[in-house]
């Protein structure tokens, strides 16, 4: 049986990790309860753990990607000879339905209301997460300018980039 590793919801207000590092390999077996591989959030860094007996298969997402909630980010399978589904697609649906959701155009997840700009924000409003705009304020970056240049929503790493581009260190 094959075993998706998903990008699980910590909290109700994180829609996206980072991948800090996978602390398994394809090919390698995985007892239950195992950590497979650290994750990093806004709020929190924490280890996600497998929770069946199985081989790991595939990687889906290399360390350092940001992924959404529900983002296949492992596959598992026991026998470890079990033909794996392709989740591309599946991947590629989820990071659609993430984008419109912070561009406003859909449900972050069902039952959740859209991310909007924030309350107040003017026209030509940076778009930012909550974490970057606190880390912008508190480092001096024009978030407006540093919108205007990836061309998306803003996020801390995006931020630490700039500042480390600029010839400051990294927070």
């Amino acid at each position: 049986m094959v075993h998706r590793l998903l990008m699980p919801r910590i909290d109700p207000n994180v829609d996206e990790g980072t991948i800090a590092q996978w602390l398994v390999a394809p090919g390698q077996p995985v007892e239950a309860g195992q950590p497979v591989v650290e994750i990093i959030t806004d709020k929190a860094t924490f280890e996600l753990e497998t929770d069946v007996a199985a081989t790991c298969r595939r990687l889906c997402a290399p360390a350092r990607s940001v992924v959404p909630v529900g983002y296949v980010l492992a596959l598992l399978s026991d026998p470890p000879d079990e033909p794996l589904p392709d989740v591309e697609e599946e991947n590629r649906a989820v990071l659609e339905a993430y984008r419109d959701a912070l561009l406003g155009g859909g449900d972050a997840a069902p039952g959740r209301p859209p991310i909007t700009p924030d309350e107040g924000a003017g026209p030509g409003a940076a778009r930012a997460t909550p974490a970057a705009r606190r880390l912008a304020r508190r480092v001096g970056i024009d978030l407006e300018a540093l919108c205007a240049r990836c061309g998306r929503v803003v996020r801390v790493h995006d931020v630490q980039e700039e500042l480390h581009r600029r010839g400051g260190p990294r927070p």
